[in-house]
């Protein structure tokens, strides 16, 4: 019996699009493997059309590509999701390289564990022009728990999973979320929530090149405020009264330590100290939740 998979990809003006889809025609699968693309384009001017009909010209992969016009990271998401035809949905983004077995180890390990969705390994590549103190703390690294790992949370940057257990079969990702990022995360908490198995994958590799445009401190830490809200969004929500108290609590105080631990470690050198401004700022952004504060938008 053959398995489907389809790898679903969105893009907006990223000119390294060209080498995600290069990397994902150099993928080596099991002959009983049939391997699509469907693609979202998030830029109403479709600036990567020409990258993708480029591609298509040395290509034998059936490639879908589709305009999502509206500026919302969700939306493009589902639109890849509802034109992808595959058993199995993979995703990964338009500025990482997969490694030639990336999607034969993510089946295999599904395979293995029986699961229902997997995490793979993502590897951080900097540019050139990277300022030290970010290549060195290495803030943009991904950690990944040792294969077979059940995970309660997940990515969109190096997965797969059965298009049977999506909360929605093609528009699972929450819209609300379009502007501000994490609507992986709450996708594939929902996913586990609903009694789906999520492991994770160290050998399916990708590697991700960071853009020159977020190698800078404001990023970084917009990028950790949003994750605590995120965090605090879906595991705080849940809880009564007193446990919201309780989580509250514990995330001021966190954010006081943190903020301590960056001014002690200042002086041995801001890659040490810089980290625990990261903290600082991602326990910070679970207080702001329980402000209803405007939530930090990364993809406006």
């Amino acid at each position: 019996m053959t398995t489907s998979i389809t790898v679903c990809l969105c893009t907006y003006r990223r000119p390294h699009l060209a080498e995600t889809l290069n990397s994902l025609q150099q993928q080596q699968l099991p002959d009983d493997v049939h391997l699509s693309i469907s693609i979202a384009d998030n830029d109403l001017l479709e600036s990567g059309r020409a990258l993708v009909e480029a591609f298509q010209q040395h290509s034998d992969l059936q490639v879908s590509y589709a305009v999502q016009p509206q500026k919302n990271i969700s939306m493009a998401r589902n639109t890849s999701v509802a034109n992808a035809r595959g058993q199995w949905l993979a995703f990964i983004d338009d500025d990482e390289k997969a490694s030639p077995t990336w999607l034969a180890t993510l089946l295999a390990c599904a395979r293995q564990f029986d699961a229902d969705a997997v995490m793979g390994q993502v590897d951080t590549r900097y540019p050139e022009q990277t300022p030290e103190w970010i290549s060195a703390g290495n803030y943009f690294s991904k950690s990944l728990s040792p294969t077979g790992t059940h995970m309660d949370v997940g990515s969109t940057c190096n997965a797969l999973v059965k298009r049977s257990v999506l909360p929605h079969p093609s528009a699972p990702f929450d819209v609300s979320r379009g502007t501000l990022g994490g609507e992986d995360t709450t996708l594939f908490h929902d996913i586990h929530a609903r009694g789906g198995v999520i492991v994770s994958c160290r050998e399916a590799v990708v590697s991700e090149l960071v853009e020159p445009q977020r190698l800078n401190r404001h990023y970084l830490l917009q990028k950790a405020t949003r994750i605590g809200e995120t965090y605090a969004a879906i595991f705080f929500t849940p809880l009564s009264p007193a446990g919201k108290t309780v989580q509250f609590l514990k995330a001021f105080a966190q954010t006081v330590i943190a903020a301590f631990g960056a001014v002690l470690l200042r002086p041995i050198g801001k890659k040490h100290s810089f980290r625990y401004v990261m903290r600082m700022m991602s326990n910070w952004g679970k207080v702001r939740y329980f402000f209803n504060t405007p939530p930090v938008e990364l993809y406006k």
